[in-house]
């Protein structure tokens, strides 16, 4: 049986960070971010060996829906929007009293969200991980502008990449934007009316937007349970985990790996590993293998 509490966990934390791999945080966000890193949604193996305790783990769903307070979202605009950019709100769906991006209304309501101790022990490690790279980008005093530029160089922003964000390079034969694997993103993508903010300009296949999909699949499916459409929640799920194991299990585990070994910020480390961590929990709960490098 689906668990709203727990897919709005992970819709959360895969909201806020395809948000990150896709744009890198201003000033106002950065804060934001660094104060929600303690409600993280996601369980955690702290250091020490000890699962996280910060934040509600009893609380049940709220009866008003998703909760992404506080999170950012990447945005894939629905496929008849007029307009375009990381930005946009996907699928329209309400949120609770009070719901805003980081950056504009500070950190969630950790009230109504329940922290899903789901995931394996290396997964759960990796999320304690981040957590902590978060947490010492604030004691290091990393500035905007010094994690941008890391972005930048990590992802080729504007500069040659030193990690390519694109699964069409992983995956194609001849490691090139726009291959076969685009074009089937694309087509998950508009199987529920959702679409790239700037189609036939950047690739669909950007790890930010992937996991941006998987967060929006994920609100549709809590929608559907709230709207007591068992069916197509079960529906959604079934193309969750097709897209789940036929892209993103298929390639983002490696290119999180190099991404690991290339960062030069503490917090784009922190986004990797918490981003690590997530894709372990998502395959956990759907019974996939999760393969490391």
């Amino acid at each position: 049986m689906l668990d709203a509490a727990t897919l709005d966990s992970l819709a959360a934390a895969f909201a806020a960070l395809g948000r990150l791999h896709r744009e890198a945080p201003d000033e106002t966000a950065l804060r934001g971010f660094r104060d929600l890193i303690e409600d993280w949604p996601l369980a955690a193996l702290e250091p020490e060996g000890k699962d996280s305790a910060a934040g509600p783990s009893n609380a049940g769903p709220s009866n008003a829906g998703p909760s992404n307070a506080g999170l950012p979202s990447a945005g894939l605009p629905n496929s008849g929007s007029s307009s375009a950019g990381p930005s946009n709100p996907g699928p329209s769906y309400p949120a609770p009293a009070g719901a805003a991006a980081v950056g504009e209304a500070g950190t969630a309501d950790a009230s109504t969200r329940t922290r899903w101790h789901g995931g394996t022990d290396a997964g759960r490690a990796a999320t304690g991980a981040g957590m902590e790279q978060i947490r010492e980008s604030a004691r290091a005093g990393e500035t905007p502008e010094e994690i941008r530029r890391d972005h930048d160089l990590l992802y080729g922003d504007t500069a040659a990449a030193r990690v390519a964000p694109y699964e069409s390079v992983h995956r194609g034969v001849d490691g090139l934007v726009f291959g076969e694997a685009t074009l089937e993103v694309r087509a998950a993508y508009q199987a529920l009316s959702l679409q790239a903010p700037k189609l036939n300009q950047e690739p669909d296949d950007h790890i930010g937007l992937e996991f941006d999909f998987m967060a929006q699949l994920t609100l549709q499916v809590i929608d559907a349970l709230y709207g007591d459409d068992a069916a197509r929640a079960e529906k959604l799920m079934t193309h969750g985990t097709d897209f789940l194991r036929d892209h993103l299990l298929a390639w983002a585990p490696q290119m999180l790996d190099l991404a690991t070994q290339h960062a030069q910020t503490h917090f784009m480390k922190g986004v990797v590993l918490l981003s690590i961590g997530a894709l372990d929990s998502y395959a956990e709960l759907l019974d996939l293998p999760f393969e490391r490098p």
